[in-house]
């Protein structure tokens, strides 16, 4: 969590590419998406959500579906392999605890079977969850769960990525 922003490579370097080029290291993120990716019209996707999601997001053109992983995925020829998977603060720490740990691992192994990619996507910042936790009622161990959620990052590097919006709302323009 002390990686810098995608603003901070952007002001800098002008991307996240950019500085993986400079560090002299390939990007992990982006090497499937097709090329001209940023300038393609996005307003025809077509974002499934799945059906078991108990508050979905809200698309302009979107459509109920059962997923095999993740709440949400996009659709079209070049997007069959992207999911996410939407997270609020709490469900957040739960899914990363001792007791549902191992059922995450085993969504997470169905994507990498399927050679999917999988974006866990938390409606919340790193900083509030800590505020949060601190004044919460109930406390987690926020260094276990960040101890998993590393470990799940290493075990299925190239499958998965957490990331940290702010906001519902933020989270909603990012998928």
């Amino acid at each position: 969590n002390s990686m810098p922003t995608i603003e901070v490579y952007q002001e800098n370097l002008g991307s996240y590419t950019e500085a993986c080029k400079v560090a002299g290291v390939a990007p992990m993120f982006g090497s499937k998406l097709p090329d001209n990716f940023i300038q393609e019209e996005c307003s025809d996707l077509k974002i499934f959500i799945d059906t078991r999601e108990q508050q979905p997001l809200e698309f302009r053109n979107s459509e109920s579906l059962k997923l095999e992983f993740g709440d949400y995925a996009v659709g079209g020829k070049d997007y069959n392999y992207t999911y996410v998977d939407r997270k609020s603060e709490q469900d957040f720490k739960s899914t990363l605890s001792k007791n549902n740990l191992e059922r995450f691992r085993d969504e997470l192994q169905r994507a990498k079977d399927f050679d999917s990619y999988l974006f866990v996507v938390t409606e919340s910042s790193i900083d509030k969850i800590a505020k949060n936790n601190n004044w919460g009622a109930h406390k987690s161990n926020l260094k276990y769960i960040y101890h998993n959620m590393r470990i799940l990052n290493h075990e299925f590097a190239g499958t998965c990525q957490f990331i940290f919006t702010g906001s519902r709302e933020k989270s909603e323009e990012l998928i």
